[in-house]
């Protein structure tokens, strides 16, 4: 009886099943992975403004005043004037000495027209906010924007909160 050899490779049912499965596993891993870009995306957004809420504090025991925009929105997006990230950007006069540079968002898509980050101060008090670029909202968050609290995180001195 003469035996029959099996060639080297898969049949097409089993090519079709590994098809199968990888299928199955992208459709699992890619809403995980999406959810997990979006959570640093928002972690880094965190991270800015703790970090521009600590410089603009020592800024302001070193000058006796936050970073003055004469009561006028800056910012990166070129809806409140397409300021950059250096020491004459959004926040004037804090980079280098406070900050290395000032922060820009972590997704790439940004800044547009209205969303990107911006600042506001008449020098006694300040806000600055992640505008229209935060991906989550959750209950508690320490960033909440009573102005914009479907689309915006924030900072601020106690005064201009509710810029």
């Amino acid at each position: 009886m003469m035996k029959m050899k099996r060639q080297a490779g898969f049949t097409i049912i089993e090519m079709l099943i590994v098809v199968t499965i990888l299928a199955m596993l992208a459709g699992i891993l890619i809403p995980v992975l999406e959810d997990a870009a979006k959570s640093s995306r928002d972690a880094r957004r965190a991270a800015d403004l703790k970090n521009v809420q600590a410089a603009l504090e020592s800024y302001k025991r070193v000058v006796g005043t936050y970073p003055d925009t004469g009561d006028e929105w800056f910012g990166d997006m070129s809806d409140n004037g397409s300021y950059g990230y250096d020491a004459a950007g959004y926040i004037p006069n804090v980079v280098p000495d406070y900050l290395p540079a000032l922060p820009k968002d972590p997704d790439s898509q940004y800044p547009t027209a209205s969303a990107g980050y911006m600042y506001r101060s008449d020098g006694v008090d300040y806000k600055m906010v992640c505008e229209g670029t935060p991906e989550s909202f959750p209950a508690g968050n320490p960033f909440y924007d009573p102005q914009r609290a479907a689309t915006s995180w924030q900072i601020s001195s106690p005064g201009g909160y509710n810029w």
